[in-house]
């Protein structure tokens, strides 16, 4: 249950990071691509570049805060050095450079889909725990289920919470789940697991 909370916020913060990486790189990349042709291009689109590189860290650290999943920094890395059309072109034949920008990108539909399903399953259950209170403080309050089922005595209501912790259990298990898929995938995409 301790890592319950973590993996449940991890979820939360996919969807608001993933339109954050999304709006960010798509932006980025599509006004460097269309100054290509003026002096402003090359040099925005190897700094985005390395913006996909810093959005690829701050995603690193945080999977290995909440999820505890430690991936190794990639080795290959642009020097400052270099000049910019060497890095632009290392880069286009970088795997992981391709690697990280498409998960950083996926990372927006993951996102919703992460968010989704631990705010539907963690929702649904304090709210069918809850039905014994609502009953109690809140008379006058509708509780439909399903098919027009009404929640309206307390017998209904304890069966009902009794479910919710059922359902609770098993989205504790879902969530877990899903968090454990989303740092697999953050591993395969930002570098290899770290042995511990």
């Amino acid at each position: 249950m301790k890592k319950f909370f973590p993996n449940l916020l991890y979820l939360l913060f996919s969807l608001p990071l993933g339109i954050l990486y999304f709006v960010v790189l798509i932006t980025g990349f599509s006004v460097g691509a269309g100054l290509a042709i003026t002096i402003i291009g090359l040099p925005l689109l190897v700094a985005m570049i390395f913006v996909t590189y810093i959005l690829g860290d701050l995603d690193r650290k945080l999977t290995t805060l909440f999820l505890g999943v430690q991936i190794a920094k990639p080795e290959a890395r642009p020097s400052e050095k270099e000049t910019a059309t060497a890095i632009l072109v290392a880069q286009l034949k970088s795997l992981q450079f391709w690697k990280e920008l498409g998960y950083l990108l996926l990372k927006m539909p993951l996102g919703v889909i992460a968010f989704t399903i631990a705010v539907t399953f963690v929702a649904v259950s304090l709210a069918f725990i809850g039905a014994p209170f609502i009953l109690t403080y809140f008379p006058d309050a509708q509780m439909m289920l399903w098919n027009g089922f009404v929640v309206d005595t307390m017998q209904e209501a304890l069966v009902t919470s009794a479910l919710g912790l059922i359902f609770g259990a098993f989205s504790v298990l879902i969530v877990n789940g899903v968090a454990k898929l989303m740092g697999i995938i953050s591993v395969w995409a930002l570098g290899k697991a770290e042995s511990a």
